[in-house]
């Protein structure tokens, strides 16, 4: 291309983005939630349906939503900030908490909104829009969740934050002095952080003297630990149409997060992408805008999953490792086994004997016990459990989230010593109906 033909297109570049910036309204709000400045970009039309867009932790903030905003704006009144805390707006030693957050996000949704709008986030903003909704639902047209953040109980997240690597999580921007002190204080979650000052994660963020003291004014790691330590309690009472959109590979929020979301959210449902991460609106672009449109303008129909009853009598027995596995047998044994994963299984009993399973949407339904775990690590997830004892357990851990147990005597039963850490997960007895969101060490011959 000849120097002059360059020259051109790089003056036609510079207009475009120019006219772009001038068609938007940029301005900063003071808003008095966490007493900061917001960073607020408005495009298009007001009397045209209402998006806004809730991003993640990063101080890239609502920059990621760019090439969404190209898209929408001519056709749609599209809002987008940056949260206290992160890109243009303030910084400080607030409390960056999703339901703070939520509170910051209505007061620009009532200054600037008039009508039910659709609500998009991604990562810790898909939390903080899953709390908005929890809190606000009547204002919500349709919620979009992108790799979610959250949900997972804080010392079932901790151990996946260890297994991939706390830097993924924490602005690797940050002073090397403060990514070691908060590397080693979220590596150490599973251990009983609150040893290191003597109080609970959940004061410490809400706390303004234990925040400063611990964090300062990393907002980034204030905002994580926000994060971890929220509770969603009142997400099953989410009823506006809702999808949920997942990186097949995301090695910062475990994808089972979105079997979770979709489990609990009665109008819902969860589409994942190949071969994309964590961030799959940058990732897989072209993926992600596509169920962006179909976001907007097509009916979200939840995907049920497998009811098929079995009719198979057998008992199988599987010594395997590494694998997935779609059950069809009446009682599954599994022996020895490492990493198995079970996917969509409709069982009448699992016993499960020195291996480390993972079982996901699945449904086992038992006269006595549903689940026998020995001396194993048992993941559960999105399932439906029900026995006269729901799950038996013999020297194991157990990791359980979105799980109803539905027992007509116990729910879980412990022999010798067990772990077990619930994610919002349901235990349904003769008498009684409460979710559990907690860690506990069962002794011999406790029960749930």
């Amino acid at each position: 291309m000849p120097y002059k033909m360059k020259t051109l297109s790089k003056i036609t570049l510079f207009l475009i983005l120019i006219s772009s910036y001038l068609s938007a309204n940029i301005f900063y709000i003071d808003e008095p939630v966490l007493n900061s400045k917001v960073y607020m970009e408005i495009h298009g039309d007001k009397k045209n349906e209402a998006i806004v867009f809730v991003h993640g932790l990063g101080d890239e903030a609502s920059t990621i939503w760019k090439d969404s905003v190209e898209k929408l704006k001519e056709n749609y009144y599209v809002i987008i900030f940056d949260l206290p805390g992160f890109g243009k707006s303030s910084k400080s030693s607030a409390e960056y908490t999703p339901e703070k957050y939520a509170l910051v996000l209505d007061y620009i949704v009532s200054k600037y909104i008039n009508k039910p709008f659709y609500l998009i986030g991604h990562s810790m903003g898909g939390a903080i829009s899953i709390k908005y909704t929890t809190l606000f639902e009547n204002k919500i047209k349709k919620l979009f969740l992108i790799n979610s953040a959250g949900i997972l109980h804080r010392d079932a997240y901790g151990e996946f934050l260890i297994k991939v690597g706390v830097d993924k999580f924490v602005d690797a921007k940050e002073s090397d002095f403060l990514n070691t002190k908060i590397t080693n204080f979220m590596s150490k979650v599973t251990n009983g952080l609150n040893k290191m000052v003597n109080v609970d994660l959940y004061t410490i963020v809400r706390n303004d003297e234990l925040r400063q003291l611990v964090f300062q004014k990393n907002s980034t790691a204030i905002a994580a630990i926000g994060l971890m330590t929220e509770v969603f309690f009142d997400i099953n009472k989410i009823n506006v149409p809702t999808l949920i959109l997942w990186g097949e590979n995301d090695d910062v929020v475990p994808i089972r997060v979105g079997y979770i979301l979709n489990k609990l959210i009665k109008n819902s449902n969860l589409e994942v992408i190949k071969n994309s991460g964590h961030v799959p609106i940058l990732d897989s672009k072209e993926v992600y805008l596509n169920y962006l449109d179909k976001f907007l303008n097509k009916e979200i129909e939840k995907k049920e999953k497998n009811q098929t009853k079995v009719y198979s009598k057998d008992e199988k027995t599987i010594i395997a490792n590494n694998t997935k596995i779609n059950c069809n047998s009446r009682i599954l044994k599994i022996i020895d086994s490492k990493n198995l994963q079970l996917n969509n299984c409709n069982l009448e009993k699992l016993i499960i004997v020195n291996s480390t399973v993972s079982l996901i949407d699945s449904n086992i339904n038992s006269d006595n016990v549903a689940i026998s775990a020995t001396n194993s690590i048992l993941n559960i997830t999105s399932s439906d459990i029900k026995g006269r004892i729901a799950i038996e357990l013999n020297n194991s851990k157990l990791d359980i989230a979105g799980t109803n147990l539905v027992s007509s005597e116990i729910s879980i039963l412990s022999k010798g010593i067990n772990q077990v850490i619930f994610s919002l997960t349901t235990l349904i007895g003769p008498i009684t109906t409460k979710v559990f969101h907690k860690k506990v060490t069962m002794q011999n011959n406790n029960k749930f």
